[in-house]
């Protein structure tokens, strides 16, 4: 398929302020793709979705994938690692955005039919999302709060209104609240006068 094209930004995001090698600055680099992974936490770009190699891998927490080539990560120190397939140098691989561990890289084989995997990065799955995914995150986290918002301010038109006579809205257009709670005074004053008459002809004397 076709290869993800990566250009550098400057990160702006909150971890940058640390900064990688206590240079203050953090630079990482965006993938231009139709679909790409990113760090689950930090949303950094990772790889793009053609770079997936295989889904039939397991990490330290669950499910992962074998990519081609990751960006916007850092190796550990290389160590040899027994693994399902054999032994293994790998490094662990951490996202240069928050310094969360992802997986590892595999730096050298030495079973013959394991050597595919050279140079390639192993991510867990419960480390990275989509960014279509993120992004539908993002936005069901924001109306939900826009619709937390809309709720307290019925409730509070609703106390400010309450009382009054409520009218069905044929048009399906929103009632005018000046209006509403103008209603509501006024019966409410209406309902004071008509128990000022009741209590007025109640101490007047029987003819």
């Amino acid at each position: 398929g076709r290869r993800g094209e990566a250009r550098s930004f400057e990160s702006a995001s909150r971890y940058a302020a640390g900064g990688l090698g206590g240079m203050g600055r953090l630079f990482l680099r965006y993938i231009e793709a139709e679909s790409v992974h990113c760090c689950a936490l930090c949303a950094t770009h990772l790889a793009a979705h053609d770079q997936v190699v295989s889904r039939q891998f397991r990490g330290r927490h669950g499910d992962a994938w074998l990519f081609g080539d990751v960006i916007n990560v850092n190796d550990g120190p290389p160590e040899k690692r027994l693994l399902l397939t054999g032994l293994h140098v790998v490094a662990d691989i951490y996202c240069n955005g928050c310094d969360t561990r992802l997986g590892w890289k595999y730096v050298e084989a030495y079973e013959e039919q394991q050597k595919y995997k050279e140079g390639k990065f192993i991510l867990e799955m419960n480390r990275i999302l989509k960014e279509r995914d993120l992004r539908k995150r993002e936005a069901e986290a924001a109306g939900g709060g826009e619709a937390r918002h809309r709720l307290a301010a019925l409730e509070d038109e609703e106390m400010l209104t309450d009382g009054g006579e409520g009218t069905d809205d044929e048009a399906g257009q929103d009632s005018d609240p000046q209006a509403t709670r103008r209603a509501a005074q006024t019966a409410l004053q209406a309902m004071h006068g008509a128990a000022s008459e009741q209590w007025a002809a109640a101490e007047r004397p029987g003819g």
